[in-house]
């Protein structure tokens, strides 16, 4: 568990047909620009973030593979 900006952020590891979770977000390319801070508060478990890019980010492009 944890906070990505204000929006509170956990990876359950059991959900229940119906259930919503919260371990997934969007942020926008102009708050991503301004800097987005994740917050982990536990002290034992990691808070394991999954980045996608979008199309044009030239971070992403050595992650590229050719096709």
């Amino acid at each position: 568990y944890g906070k990505l900006g204000a929006t509170p952020v956990s990876t359950p590891s059991m959900i229940r047909f119906g259930q919503l979770t919260e371990d997934e977000l969007f942020v926008t390319a102009a708050a991503a620009k301004e800097g987005v801070r994740i917050e982990n508060p536990s002290r034992t478990d990691p808070l394991v973030i999954l980045k996608h890019f979008g199309p044009g980010n030239p971070d992403a492009e050595p992650l590229r593979k050719d096709r």
